[in-house]
């Protein structure tokens, strides 16, 4: 199944929505934005009806505890045959697979039985597969995790080598769940899904440093200075985080839209199409940690 399609599936089963409805979104935000690819479309429709179209590759070697959306690229190593199970007291066929990767080999389940008679008919030993939207849970004897596949889970099989290659950041990328108010630099990869568009700018008086509305009490409007203020949450598919942005990193982050106008920017950006590594100081406020990010960048991934 194509990205495409099953970003439909996904939307469709997780919004209560039939196919057909929500592929007349998606043509009524491409005929709004003429701009837009199909895939992007995609993702603003699941956006609008509370689907996080999580888009982040891992490797074995990353699940080690419980993740909601899983993307993975690996080799079969071994296809176990289906068997016979009973589920809320209907029937129902399940399979296992023996995956493996440059980092490690995972037992994965497939509880949806489409997918099990695609991969009995499809794939082979050997086989390259591109999981998207899986999960993890921990195996029944608790010693170790697997993959899981349920009807909202994508699959596609190919027998040609895969691209695992991705956009080489230097440095280590940190997961959200890992930053706490330890006094050091975080680097973390995720998508905005979500800024917050009230008082985008501090306004404060530079002689005595304090906040105003428009004039300083004290010192009236001679020192006073505005900086783009702009805080939103990056998700990077396990944890979710409050960053905010000032000044230069703030128009760094802007500039990542193309629209004109900073309403349609902060809109666009709201959306969840964009996926940036962020540099931050943390920061810790009534017991929650967010960050102050000291620099961004795009980057991109692709199943």
């Amino acid at each position: 199944m194509e990205e495409n399609e099953w970003m439909v599936e996904m939307i469709s089963n997780e919004a209560g929505l039939s196919p057909d409805i929500v592929r007349s979104l998606v043509k009524k935000k491409i005929d709004e934005f003429p701009s837009l690819t199909e895939n992007a479309a995609l993702k603003m429709v699941a956006t609008e009806k509370g689907v996080v179209p999580v888009k982040k590759k891992f490797k074995i070697s990353d699940i080690n505890e419980d993740i909601k959306h899983l993307n993975i690229v690996a080799t079969i190593q071994r296809k176990f045959e289906p068997r016979k199970i009973m589920i809320k007291g209907s029937p129902s066929t399940i399979s296992n697979l023996a995956l493996k990767d440059d980092t490690g080999i995972i037992n994965a389940v497939i509880w949806d039985t489409k997918k099990v008679d695609q991969i009995q008919k499809d794939a082979l030993v050997g086989d390259i597969i591109s999981i998207a939207n899986a999960y993890t849970r921990k195996s029944f004897d608790g010693e170790h995790y697997e993959i899981h596949l349920g009807t909202n889970s994508a699959i596609k099989i190919n027998r040609s080598a895969p691209k695992l290659e991705m956009k080489q950041v230097e440095g280590k990328i940190d997961r959200v769940s890992e930053v706490t108010d330890t006094p050091r630099k975080y680097t973390v990869r995720g998508f905005m899904t979500r800024l917050f568009t009230n008082n985008i700018f501090l306004i404060r008086c530079n002689i005595c440093k304090k906040r105003v509305v428009n004039t300083c009490d004290e010192h009236g409007d001679k020192a006073i200075s505005r900086t783009l203020m702009i805080s939103g949450i990056l998700d990077d598919g396990m944890s979710s985080i409050k960053v905010s942005f000032f000044d230069r990193v703030a128009d760094k982050l802007l500039s990542l839209s193309k629209a004109e106008e900073l309403d349609d920017k902060i809109n666009d950006l709201s959306f969840g199409l964009y996926e940036i590594d962020v540099t931050g100081i943390p920061n810790k406020f009534n017991d929650v940690i967010s960050l102050n990010a000291r620099d961004i960048r795009p980057t991109k991934y692709s199943l």
